[in-house]
């Protein structure tokens, strides 16, 4: 027996396996895309993950994050037809995709257009007012027609009924699995700078270190239980997630 061989049962470290790099997005590719969608009928952009276009088509929103969406294919982050549209697509390919109502939105159904009194409207802290949007118990939709003491809502999807077109982007493929995990965490953390976040698996085990800034979230402790949801899904390998706060010693002011 070799001097080396103990060396080797006594790692503690197991690396996650290297996946190689490739050029094409497949079934269940982890990916980052740009898109503008807008409705077919009357070109309408409605969502984009670009600022300039947001701008430009007035749907512009100051607490939102322009940037490259993270999709894990497979996981319904996205109309199921547009994903397979994308399957195939290369690493910089553009590609405009058509979807009808029926893999859309829908069709309106008679059924979600309702009416209400005034008196409930109030209560739930709305206000009668023609076009105007309103969130009714776990409902939202919008007032299409006020009539004396009642009000018509419509709650169908404003897309119901709309042909859809994705102009879509394939910014990057992911393959590495830490930088995967890495990615689900800055999903759930989208404030996180890069580089905060330290990503790790040990045997069946991914270890995620948080800095201490992120105990200031609103609503943290539903950020985390996402992540280890995610992280799971995402590295099947493993059994369990450890996510832990880093807080560093202060440095000493120096005299």
């Amino acid at each position: 027996m070799s001097d080396k061989e103990p060396a080797k049962k006594t790692k503690k470290k197991s690396a996650a396996k290297k996946s190689k790099k490739t050029d094409t997005v497949e079934e269940k590719s982890v990916i980052y895309i740009d898109y503008t969608a807008m409705t077919k009928e009357d070109s309408t952009v409605f969502d984009t993950t670009q600022e300039e276009v947001a701008k430009e088509h007035g749907i512009y929103k100051e607490k939102e994050r322009y940037q490259p969406m993270l999709v894990a294919l497979g996981w319904n982050w996205l109309l199921e037809a547009l994903e397979e549209e994308i399957v195939g697509m290369k690493l910089g390919e553009e590609k405009k995709v058509e979807i009808p109502p029926e893999k859309g939105a829908g069709f309106p159904d008679p059924k979600k257009i309702k009416t209400i009194s005034k008196t409930k409207l109030a209560k739930h802290g709305d206000r009668p007012i023609k076009g105007e949007s309103i969130t009714f118990g776990r409902e939202r939709g919008v007032i299409t027609a006020v009539m004396g003491r009642t009000v018509r809502v419509d709650f169908n999807s404003p897309l119901a009924g709309k042909t859809l077109i994705f102009n879509v982007e394939v910014k990057e493929i992911i393959v590495d699995p830490l930088e995967r995990l890495q990615a689900v965490v800055k999903r759930r953390i989208p404030v996180l700078e890069d580089g905060r976040v330290n990503v790790t698996i040990d045997g069946e085990v991914i270890n995620i270190e948080l800095p201490k800034e992120t105990r200031y979230i609103e609503n943290i402790a539903f950020g985390e239980v996402g992540i280890a949801s995610d992280a799971l899904k995402m590295y099947e390998e493993a059994k369990k997630v450890k996510i832990c706060t880093v807080f560093d010693r202060p440095e000493e002011n120096q005299t």
